[in-house]
């Protein structure tokens, strides 16, 4: 199955119609860094799509978003996105920006189960670990 075939079937799952348009942001958000700026996603997606606007992009990603196959996080005052194929949290280091995702969940055990003083039902989770990465540690040593 070709990457283009997997996006025509996550998208029609999640019952969005199948454009260019939603292939291509797909594609950029798939072949960038692991978080991605709206700005770099339709830098590469436009590349792919002629004439794909700024604004065309924002609106595909909230609805990406809504459906569940694109993840929003906002750091640092900027808006960044990542697909949602697979749950995993993230570290973020505090003075660089750098953020890497990250695979072992602690938390995972949680989900599906009811939390024992509220009787919340938990059905996901979204961690993000703040610290200093060790880049930037040993720039300081």
């Amino acid at each position: 199955m070709t990457a283009v075939d997997r996006y025509v079937d996550v998208l029609r799952r999640a019952k969005l119609r199948v454009t260019p348009q939603r292939i291509a942001i797909l594609d950029a958000l798939a072949s960038g860094s692991h978080l991605t700026t709206c700005q770099a996603i339709w830098e590469r997606a436009r590349k792919r799509t002629r004439g794909l606007g700024l604004v065309t992009v924002y609106r595909i990603l909230e609805r990406l978003r809504t459906a569940g196959i694109v993840e929003q996080i906002d750091l640092h005052g900027a808006t960044h996105f990542c697909l949602a194929d697979h749950h995993h949290d993230h570290i973020i280091c505090e003075r660089c920006g750098r953020v890497e995702p990250l695979e072992a969940c602690v938390l995972e055990s949680l989900t599906g189960s009811r939390l024992q003083d509220t009787g919340f039902l938990v059905k996901g989770h979204r961690l993000d670990l703040l610290g200093v990465c060790r880049g930037c540690q040993q720039a300081t040593s």
